[in-house]
């Protein structure tokens, strides 16, 4: 009997996002799989130009907190001549990148993003490129979140 019990059990437990089974979307899509509907920008640095002044376009780090994972986005404000996104989480190194940046009506922007990496009780950042008008590409990076 108590094994009928313990199997009852198992067949009825419930995966929840964002406990430990948040490494199962490791390399997932956040719009397919949900997680982007409860998105946060947890983090976010202004890529600038050569000058140092002029804004070329931006990295983010989103977060779901649904889900306990994030991706980057990058947002490109010039074209989308070699701009690309990374996820990278800190305890392990793992990452993702995204590149090919398609325009964006509500950014008003190039823009793509990374899979996601699975962030819970870890740290990760985003890092990025974008480019000017005259195609010099420029660096940014957040910090960890």
């Amino acid at each position: 009997m108590a094994a009928v019990a313990t199997l009852a059990f198992a067949a009825t437990a419930v995966l929840v996002p964002g406990t430990a089974n948040a490494a199962t979307y490791d390399g997932q899509d956040p719009i397919a799989s949900g997680c982007a509907s409860s998105v946060i920008t947890a983090r976010l640095a202004n890529i600038r130009g050569y000058d140092g002044i002029t804004i070329v376009g931006q990295i983010q780090l989103r977060y779901s907190t649904a889900c306990r994972t994030v991706w980057g986005r990058i947002v490109a404000y010039y074209n989308d001549y070699n701009a690309h996104a990374y996820v990278n989480r800190n305890s392990d190194g793992a990452w993702y990148n995204c590149v090919n940046p398609t325009w964006s009506n509500n950014l008003a922007a190039y823009s793509c993003y990374t899979p996601m990496l699975n962030d819970a009780n870890v740290t990760s950042y985003a890092d990025g490129y974008a480019a000017t008008t005259d195609y010099v590409i420029s660096y940014g990076r957040t910090t960890s979140y």
